[in-house]
């Protein structure tokens, strides 16, 4: 899949010298856009000229010529079409949900007791909906599908179809067709933008996302983000000439407040400037230019307000031998045991026995949770530690949003019973018992699940958790939002949830490395050791080369500042195609991670 880098960890940092809610001001060059990789664009996917039918094909020659001719869009699905008598032709819509399988040729047999009708069956590996949103399928999950066959005018062509069918196909054929692409939803309570992907076919790309962007907000971001509900174009088209996309809406259907209509504007324009093709975009109501306090050309949500996220710079890293933490830089590789020894630590000691550490964004303060999981100590640069009072067992990796929350997974005891997210205040005085208390956050969707991991995404508005109905039965790796008041505390988190991963059957551990991305220690079905995957947020999942014995993970930076720290505190950098081993230390911890 195409990654696109958006708001990486060393841009979350940079942004956090300019404070949590700051407003713009940075300058933008309008030749850097939003979305496209550093190292130029990728190629653009195959959109191959399929095959008519052939005179006298069998029934089973039909559906197999049907099914690799939905390999393509635009007008080339008039080829597609062929395969299928007049008046399903007229009624079928390929961009209903597409079924992706892995394998060789499926067989294809007649259905017994039901004439002229054919049966095949694929192993599921991943699922696009008619939103363009890809979810990784479950191990061993198999779809079967019917084609009804009628002759016309001496040939076979199908007649029927199953309910909502749009395409079937192969993983390798994917690429044929689909292409992932952000697009964005301000989030409540901060001037940021968050991504959702979506996969959508190679034509009208620029109308194909705008209709996305003027949909509902997804489910597993309710109440987390907003978008202008109702907002809709005079003509269903966007069309892009000179690399100007070209957006007219509706002005009835426009909310008349000026924030409103910034925030959409910034939505189209950072999901329009992903698109190769396009320089500027230009929104108009009814024919009249949107008046947006903006003279330059629209190249940037930045110019409406929003932070911008393509800063960078380097993170602030802390390494950890023994009871130690040293302040060094993103690249763990150039730490050396004499440093270790020679320097100083704001921090006092933080027993060998705690190894489950967080690093607040401005790098004055430490959680750590123990290993028995059920301990929180908080640890100031000042050298003294506040106990947290004991509230939950089987505590998961402490960690600190971009607001400066401080959130903890667990298993509720004696009053927070049943509970299993909490959100503590890392701003107030931590000595204040009752300011700094931990608060729970709801999370109905979990149930009685354990919380394996729960870590913050890199603006606030999305936590992905690691859950488990009973230790060592399997994991689920889902995504939320995240509900905040307008100080930016957490009330709660959205009501439903999107599953990602599906295919790992196992998860320890996770941390976000980019803005749709997770790296995640896990398994997949039949595989005997954990090992570690990038996880994307809508996409697919991809192994990392193997390091056995993994226990934790981490980031310095982003998917290629991966660190990995084992059961025996060995601890590994990922560096190209290997793992570096760093001997001078025990841990490592970024801020924000």
């Amino acid at each position: 899949m195409t990654r696109r880098p958006g708001v990486t960890r060393r841009g979350v940092l940079s942004l956090a010298a300019v404070g949590a809610l700051a407003g713009c001001g940075l300058s933008a060059d309008p030749t850097v856009r939003p979305g496209l990789k550093v190292d130029g664009e990728p190629p653009v996917p195959l959109n191959r000229i399929p095959n008519k039918p052939d005179v006298g094909a069998t029934p089973e020659q039909i559906i197999v010529g049907f099914l690799h001719a939905g390999a393509t869009s635009g007008e080339r699905l008039d080829v597609t079409r062929s395969y299928l008598t007049d008046t399903l032709a007229r009624g079928w819509i390929p961009d209903s949900k597409t079924v992706i399988y892995g394998g060789g040729e499926p067989p294809i047999h007649a259905v017994k007791g039901r004439a002229d009708t054919y049966r095949l069956k694929v192993h599921v590996q991943a699922t696009i909906d008619t939103e363009g949103r890809y979810s990784v399928a479950p191990p061993n999950l198999w779809e079967t599908f019917d084609f009804s066959m009628s002759a016309v005018e001496g040939e076979w062509r199908i007649s029927e179809l199953e309910s909502g069918f749009g395409r079937i196909l192969q993983v390798q054929e994917v690429g044929f067709i689909f292409r992932d692409y952000p697009v964005h939803y301000p989030a409540i309570g901060w001037n940021t933008l968050v991504v959702d992907q979506r996969w959508f076919p190679q034509d009208q790309l620029a109308t194909r996302l705008v209709r996305a962007q003027l949909g509902r907000v997804p489910d597993y971001l309710e109440d987390a983000v907003s978008t202008d509900v109702g907002a809709r174009l005079v003509v269903d088209a966007v069309p892009v000439r000179d690399g100007i996309a070209r957006v007219d809406l509706d002005s009835e259907s426009v909310s008349e407040d000026a924030t409103t209509r910034k925030q959409l504007a910034a939505q189209m324009v950072a999901t329009l400037m992903s698109l190769p093709a396009v320089t500027e975009v230009e929104i108009t109501l009814s024919g009249n230019k949107m008046d947006l306090g903006v003279k330059e050309p629209l190249t940037t949500p930045e110019q409406l307000g929003f932070v911008d996220r393509t800063q960078t710079s380097n993170p602030l890293v802390m390494a950890r031998r023994g009871t130690k933490l040293v302040r060094v830089g993103d690249r763990l590789g150039s730490v050396s045991r004499q440093h270790m020894s020679s320097a100083t630590s704001p921090f006092e000691a933080i027993p060998t026995s705690s190894r489950r550490l967080a690093l607040r964004l401005d790098g004055k303060e430490v959680a750590a949770v123990s290993r028995s999981g059920r301990d929180l100590v908080r640890y100031h640069e000042d050298g003294v530690h506040i106990d947290v009072p004991t509230f939950a067992a089987g505590m998961a990796d402490p960690c600190y949003d971009y607001g400066g929350v401080l959130w903890i997974g667990g298993s509720g005891l004696g009053r927070e019973s049943g509970h299993r997210l909490w959100a503590i205040n890392a701003t107030v005085d931590a000595s204040d018992v009752k300011a700094a208390a931990p608060k729970h956050v709801p999370t109905p969707w979990l149930g009685s699940r354990l919380v394996q991991a729960a870590v913050v995404s890199p603006e606030g508005s999305r936590i992905a958790v690691i859950s488990e109905e009973v230790p060592g039965a399997g994991s689920t790796l889902e995504v939320a939002g995240v509900v905040r008041r307008a100080n930016g505390l957490p009330t709660k988190t959205s009501p439903q949830t999107f599953r990602i991963a599906a295919s790992l059957v196992e998860m320890i551990d996770a941390v976000w490395v980019g803005p749709t991305t997770l790296a995640v220690i896990g398994r997949r079905d039949k595989q005997a050791v954990l090992q570690p995957y990038l996880v994307h947020v809508g996409g697919q999942v991809e192994p990392m080369t193997e390091r056995p014995g993994a226990v934790s993970i981490t980031t310095t930076g982003d998917d290629k500042d991966v660190v990995l720290t084992t059961e025996g505190d060995r601890v590994f950098q990922r560096s190209g195609g290997r793992w570096q081993e760093l001997k001078p230390l025990t841990g490592a911890v970024a801020a924000g991670v």
